[in-house]
């Protein structure tokens, strides 16, 4: 069997990895484990991988509460889908919990012929210079996938995913995303939101370890155009495939964007707009539109 290419998908928060994740699960040249964020690459550090073992026991005894549910309903498609995936958090929680090895087991056990195995964590932006080691001695093709969003928009849209969490009850969403807003661009206690949407930064630092070939750059709002998706499609060493009813992760919570607040973002956001336009000769059209009212 020949040697995969392992497919690292990242990018700022709602940027389109949830999306990208989807249309590859059923790729027939796709590997994909049913744990969407592992981060395989990324617990390394002892704080981390307790976190990231908390997070993952609670997944299984929430799917374990969904399977009994599925189960009385004798819902087949749900009991199949709920078992799997019970299943592969066990093996990534056994994997995460042994010393980390070289031979890369856990994300391409179980494969096939796939020629791609596909990693979506999109909290690899910020992964460590240790970690970066790490994947790069891998025994195998390593291939970065950084998906990029207009920045305002996205902002906004990380914004509201905070704010969707903090909520109280009775609490007013619109008011509460100002307030969230608010402290990001006074640099106060939610900075650390805009760490994961610095593009200039980050593809800066990722650039700087990766090889040219190795470190692809797409827009999220390329992922549906047909011609563009077909481009994305091949640089992953796949064959692109119509899926026309996946629906783009990153809509979010609808709250309207207050015009004088979103006036003081854009100009917040000038550096990253700046950074784009000299980077990136093709640009979709509302960065072109939003860029513009930068200046």
């Amino acid at each position: 069997m020949a040697d995969p290419t392992l497919l690292i998908c990242v990018g700022a928060t709602k940027a389109g990895t949830s999306w990208m994740y989807r249309y590859l699960h059923d790729h027939e040249a796709c590997y994909v484990r049913s744990v969407k964020e592992c981060h395989y690459f990324s617990t390394f550090n002892p704080k981390k991988l307790m976190r990231q073992l908390k997070v993952l026991n609670r997944l299984v005894v929430q799917y374990e509460a969904r399977l009994i549910e599925a189960e009385a309903a004798d819902d087949i498609i749900r009991i199949v889908s709920l078992s799997r995936r019970i299943d592969e958090t066990k093996a990534l929680i056994m994997a995460l919990s042994v010393e980390y090895s070289a031979d890369f087991e856990y994300p391409q056990a179980g494969r096939n012929d796939a020629m791609v195995l596909l990693c979506a964590t999109p909290a690899y932006v910020l992964i460590e210079p240790v970690e970066i080691a790490r994947v790069l001695a891998l025994p195998i093709r390593v291939k970065l996938q950084y998906l990029m969003r207009d920045p305002l928009g996205g902002l906004w849209s990380h914004v509201r995913m905070v704010a969707k969490r903090r909520m109280q009850a009775g609490q007013d969403l619109l008011v509460t995303c100002q307030d969230i807003m608010r402290r990001v661009l006074n640099n106060q206690k939610d900075v650390h939101i805009m760490i994961r949407d610095d593009y200039k930064s980050n593809i800066s630092r990722l650039a700087s370890v990766f090889d040219r070939w190795q470190f692809l750059i797409g827009f999220s709002e390329n992922l549906q155009d047909g011609p563009k998706s077909d481009a994305m499609c091949a640089c992953w060493g796949i064959k692109a495939t119509s899926a026309p009813e996946i629906k783009p992760a990153h809509l979010g919570l609808a709250a309207p964007f207050p015009e004088g607040q979103r006036r003081d973002t854009l100009a917040f956001l000038r550096a990253q707009y700046d950074f784009i336009a000299d980077n990136f000769a093709e640009l979709p059209k509302n960065y072109l539109k939003t860029s513009e009212l930068t200046a």
